[in-house]
């Protein structure tokens, strides 16, 4: 591939200052959402993770369209230093991290649907699960925060690549790359700030109503109504 002509341009710049500030933007849409709807601790922890699930499957199908035979191969370079400008290796963060809170999530939800035996065994050892869900979703939190960074300082670096190369088909090699990092970076973002959300109305004393394992047990005010909510979900 040819070298890329690095040119700052007002285009370049406003959509890279998008990429920068569309994280803070939607934490505070969030914050304003929910502060405007109160709702119970039961339906916005579903809602988290739900979006968590949604968000993490998409970040893995982007990673996969990133770290395809080029990037993986280290073809995608400048000539003549032959920079490589996307390193594979940093797929070793951004898999883990979808899949990580796309397990979490997933698992969340599908405890709602779970047996009496295995609501028994949360009721028993209620302190170990709390703490071990607590711990790898405050990981989860904190790794995609790390990834969002990563990504976006690796659209950075090929932002002016994408505005203007030669020849034309690393231009357009770059653009894809370049758009994809930053849906990455959003992407990634967002699951840090639903991983957060769950950490900090579950575990961080956030004055919301919700049942705890022990009161699963308790018979509902309706018999006809069966409301599931735990620490998890």
């Amino acid at each position: 591939m040819g070298i890329g002509q690095h040119q700052t341009t007002k285009h370049g710049a406003f959509f890279f200052s998008r990429l920068v500030f569309a994280p803070y933007i939607a934490s505070l849409a969030i914050f304003h959402f929910f502060k405007s709807c109160p709702m119970h601790t039961s339906n916005l922890i579903f809602i988290c993770n739900v979006t968590l699930v949604i968000v993490s499957i998409a970040g893995l199908c982007l990673s996969s369209s990133v770290f395809d035979f080029i990037v993986s191969s280290r073809l995608y370079y400048t000539v003549p230093d032959h920079k490589v400008l996307i390193d594979p290796k940093m797929s070793l963060w951004l898999f883990p991290c979808s899949t990580l809170s796309f397990l979490l999530s997933f698992l969340s939800l599908l405890f709602l649907s779970a047996g009496q035996r295995v609501i028994t065994f949360a009721v028993d050892h209620q302190l170990l699960l709390s703490f071990f869900h607590a711990f790898l979703m405050c990981i989860a939190c904190t790794l995609s925060s790390f990834v969002s960074f990563l990504c976006i300082q690796n659209a950075a670096d090929i932002a002016g690549y994408a505005v203007f190369a030669t020849p034309a088909q690393f231009q357009l090699a770059s653009a894809w790359y370049y758009s994809r990092l930053r849906a990455l970076a959003v992407i990634s973002a967002l699951q840090s700030i639903m991983n957060g959300i769950i950490v900090a109305v579950l575990y961080l004393g956030i004055n919301c109503k919700y049942r705890t394992f022990a009161q699963l047990s308790q018979k509902p005010a309706q018999p006809d109504l069966v409301e599931r909510t735990t620490y998890f979900a």
